[in-house]
């Protein structure tokens, strides 16, 4: 079921240009042109928002300043504030239709009540909170992804993987280097799929900005995904130390409830000889599992409580080739292993590191 989008930790002063734009764009552009003075005067160190303010006085029209802001050759040092104002620009004109989900969050199992899910294409990150029944988006907030772009397959490519990952840890700032800002929250990846597909690498996070950083441009990391220092604060308070599944996508398709239901109501259906067993529920979970752009393949991740595992969590990746036909592509028991917590840093105390389990 879908409830209404609230996303209560949106970036207050992102909300605050959003609103001003809207009002510009509504026909009163005295007014939107107050409301965003306000939001320069207010956040004089948003870069974006003085970006995009100095191309509507010129261009007089949102849609050309977007056109004015596109990306190009420029490696003026000006360039990544231009992107990150372009970036937050796209994503006013592209935002999801309130009550809509995306496609990748079909069925969480019953006691992850938490979702994020990461759109690489929107420069976003979102925090899905599931209560009564209804998923409610109660985070959204500017993302930057790694600058050799998303699908990670080797060491050092910079890149960001693409899949379906759990929240190993989290990694406090007394204990990073500054780059991390807030701290960092550590994911399983490579997950077992990745090493099947030969991919290597280690350390992906979801972590902070460098305090006092005044721009940071959509491909900005090393292959993590970075946000805001209060969003991350937001974030891992609001997880409460649970290890919850992280969604990484490149563009995803948001559905409105009816399709969604669909979706959910065909794979529950393709996995029902999972969900009970002698009256006991095996907590079902399902999630569409994003794939790099040109494979023609399609994904989910399945996990639930397997009798195998002692009643432990057990995860399947199923896949479908183009025939119609979905078959497990690999399985095993759910679990985080040395290779997640490689790249901490060496002389980390006992107690300074929050283990999660999966």
């Amino acid at each position: 079921m879908l409830g209404t989008a609230t996303a209560a930790g949106m970036d207050i002063r992102e909300a605050e240009l959003f609103a001003a734009l809207d009002r510009f764009d509504a026909g009163d552009r005295p007014g939107g042109l107050e409301s965003l003075y306000q939001v320069t005067a207010s956040y004089p160190d948003f870069l974006a928002a003085r970006i995009i303010e100095a191309s509507l006085l010129q261009t007089e029209d949102i849609a050309e300043t977007l056109v004015e802001l596109s990306p190009g050759d420029d490696s003026s040092p000006v360039r990544e504030p231009r992107d990150e104002a372009f970036a937050r620009l796209s994503y006013w004109f592209d935002r999801p239709v309130s009550g809509h989900l995306p496609n990748v969050l079909i069925e969480a199992a019953p006691d992850r009540n938490k979702v994020v899910v990461a759109d690489a294409a929107r420069s976003r990150l979102y925090l899905f909170d599931r209560s009564e029944g209804e998923w409610t988006m109660w985070g959204d907030w500017y993302a930057s992804i790694g600058r050799g772009g998303t699908a990670k397959r080797r060491e050092g490519d910079g890149k960001t993987p693409l899949g379906v990952y759990f929240i190993t840890m989290w990694i406090g700032d007394r204990y990073l280097p500054e780059l991390y800002g807030a701290g960092a929250l550590g994911l399983n990846y490579p997950n077992e799929w990745d090493e099947r597909r030969r991919r290597n690498g280690h350390g992906i996070w979801i972590h902070g900005e460098p305090r006092g950083l005044k721009s940071r441009a959509p491909r900005w990391s090393r292959g993590c995904l970075t946000i805001s220092n209060p969003a991350l604060e937001a974030l891992a308070e609001s997880i409460e130390a649970q290890s919850i599944p992280v969604i990484i996508g490149e563009r995803l398709r948001w559905l409105a409830s009816d399709e969604h239901d669909r979706v959910r109501e065909d794979w529950l259906a393709r996995v029902a000889h999972l969900g009970d067993v002698n009256g006991a529920d095996r907590g079902v979970g399902i999630y569409g599992y994003p794939v790099a752009a040109g494979d023609d393949s399609t994904m989910a991740l399945v996990e639930f409580a397997a009798e195998r595992a002692g009643g432990r969590r057990w995860w399947q990746y199923w896949r479908e080739n183009g025939d119609g036909v979905w078959r497990i592509a690999h399985e095993g028991p759910a679990s985080f292993r040395e290779i997640h917590r490689k790249g901490l840093p060496p002389r980390m105390p006992p107690g300074g590191l929050d283990r999660y389990v999966p």
